[in-house]
């Protein structure tokens, strides 16, 4: 038994026009249908759309969480047997107030998503696929992080670590121990998007951006580098700079507020997770904070820990039928499902 994952952005747009045959595959084509409205969602939203976005941090009750949770059902359709068990969950600054409307949303247990397969296929049609969600629980963010990385690096019980996550709409962190979280310990602040709002305001100065907004931005400073105006920006000494000034001025500072000396020393190791783990100027100046004193580690594929722990916390509930797995990270930058494999 393996774990598997797929991924698409975390971004929709109403769909108009003509939409058949401009994916490869489903999770390319998403074309998911909402009460009387059509909307593309992820790259296809991103390459068919204008203004492809999202709210971030929004509420279980709102429409992007519901197209979001959809689309990311209807990728999984094949790979599960029903009923399906699921967890996802939230960060720590929303975990509180979003846990019980999703919990309320999630106990309709039946879910019927209606797309559209002619996007990737000509012979394709609108589809209607039926889930039933018999099992599931809403679990915080940092919480199924940490359950991913013990599994994916079969970490010992024993071992004390501090886990931080730099996601695009927080950066979250804790201590955790064989005895569980140290919940004195426990923050959620401003995560990639304080970062890229800095960008937008000093691109502004000098460049007309043609309204783009913060998704199309952060994928840009991705890639560092932006095409507007008929003209490539290099963005790296501003993504250096503006990173530089992130982590002096957000991420150190939380690390001073809610770490002790006395929790440095029994930390054994610092694992940096989230999609912003992939930015080597956030990574390299936690380890110079650290550097003589405490190993810091890059963890694997760290975007997808969140999703994986889900769905190892799914296989607990689920009485270890794990064909009825689902672990579902409904991210701001990116939704990540993961299921088992024989």
């Amino acid at each position: 038994m393996k774990t598997n994952t797929l991924s698409f952005p975390s971004v929709f747009e109403t769909a108009f026009g003509n939409t058949e045959n401009s994916a490869k595959d489903l999770l390319n084509g998403l074309k998911i249908k909402k009460d009387n409205n059509w909307f593309l969602v992820g790259n296809l939203a991103k390459k068919g759309g204008i203004n492809a976005a999202r709210i971030t941090n929004a509420s279980p009750m709102e429409e992007d969480f519901e197209i979001l949770f959809r689309a990311a059902l209807i990728n999984a359709e094949d790979k599960l047997t029903q009923p399906v068990s699921l967890t996802l969950g939230f960060p720590f600054s929303t975990y509180n107030i979003f846990k019980a409307p999703a919990e309320q949303y999630l106990r309709k247990r039946h879910f019927m998503v209606e797309y559209d397969s002619q996007t990737f296929n000509l012979k394709g049609q609108v589809r209607k696929a039926m889930f039933e969600i018999d099992h599931y629980e809403v679990i915080p963010e940092i919480v199924g992080t940490i359950i991913g990385l013990k599994k994916v690096l079969n970490l010992p019980a024993s071992k004390n670590f501090i886990a931080i996550s730099f996601g695009f709409g927080t950066i979250e962190g804790t201590m955790a121990t064989e005895d569980g979280l140290v919940h004195r310990t426990s923050f959620s602040s401003h995560g990639i998007k304080y970062v890229i709002n800095n960008l937008a305001r000093e691109l502004n100065q000098k460049y007309y951006l043609e309204m783009k907004n913060e998704y199309q931005l952060d994928e840009a400073f991705m890639k560092g580098s932006i095409f507007t105006n008929r003209k490539r920006i290099d963005l790296r000494e501003l993504r250096k700079e503006l990173l530089t000034q992130y982590y002096r001025e957000v991420v150190s500072p939380l690390l001073r507020n809610y770490f002790t000396d006395q929790d440095f020393e029994s930390c054994e190791t610092i694992y940096l997770m989230g999609g912003g783990a992939y930015y080597p100027e956030l990574t390299d100046a936690v380890k110079e904070e650290f550097k003589g004193f405490i190993p810091v580690e890059v963890a694997p594929e760290p975007e997808k820990l969140a999703s994986i722990g889900y769905l190892y916390n799914s296989l607990r509930i689920s009485d270890n039928y794990h064909k009825r797995c689902l672990g579902m990270d409904l991210g701001n930058a990116s939704s990540i499902v993961s299921y088992f494999e024989e």
